[in-house]
């Protein structure tokens, strides 16, 4: 049986700085409670796969409506952890980080 966590996604495919393309609320379906928010990005070396990646935090870093007025928002993530998981017989790829910000800021 193949398992989701059998698949590695290499590091030298993860990129410094990712575009940003939305913003979700994250909640937990199980207590409905506000885990933090999904940031959608592109990874440019993944033919510009996109990928919802979890940061648990109050503080939404950009708002949608932001990013539909600047256009291009580019982010980067501390603790980025990327890993493959298997639903309905498909393939896709989970991430989460510790924090979010803007490119070019501290």
């Amino acid at each position: 049986m193949i398992r989701g966590t059998d698949f590695i996604l290499n590091p030298d495919k993860l990129e410094e700085q990712f575009q940003l393309v939305e913003v979700s609320e994250w909640i937990d379906y199980n207590t409905k409670e506000k885990l933090g928010f999904y940031y959608t990005v592109l990874f440019p070396k993944l033919k510009f796969e996109k990928i919802k990646v979890g940061v648990k935090n109050a503080n939404q870093l950009v708002s949608n409506e932001e990013l539909e007025q600047r256009g291009q928002v580019t982010v980067s993530f501390e603790g980025l952890h990327t890993w493959a998981s298997l639903y309905n017989g498909r393939l896709s790829v989970k991430a989460e980080a510790a924090n979010i910000r803007k490119a070019g800021t501290k």
